[in-house]
């Protein structure tokens, strides 16, 4: 029976608990109304322990340049959208890199502007 403890149970534990305590988000979609001048960014990050693990930095490159990096002490739900203030044109291209607390990242897709 310790073996079996050891050898299945023990792995197991800690492969599952890994996944809950470090994981990059799994999606990051990107909006932009050139109207209002806003940067739309819909995060996707389901973590068991929102206490200690959550989208810590939000960083925002146009034209490949960082024009803003946010931090967070905590995110409001597993899927949430924050809303920046971001001067872009017709053609800028924009990006986002969501950090979680425990170090893993995600940069969207390349967004140009409409």
């Amino acid at each position: 029976m310790f073996f079996f403890l050891v050898l299945i149970v023990f792995p197991a534990v800690c492969i599952f608990a890994h996944a809950g305590l470090a994981s990059p988000p799994e999606d990051i979609q990107l909006r932009y109304n050139t109207k209002t001048q806003a940067l739309l960014v819909t995060i996707t990050h389901k973590s068991m322990f929102k206490g200690s693990h959550f989208i810590k930095y939000v960083e925002i490159k146009k034209n490949n340049n960082v024009v803003s990096i946010e931090t967070y002490d905590s995110q409001p739900a597993g899927t949430f959208t924050y809303s920046y203030r971001v001067q872009a044109i017709e053609d800028d291209l924009l990006t986002v890199t969501a950090t979680c607390s425990k170090g893993d990242s995600k940069t969207s897709a390349v967004l140009t502007v409409k």
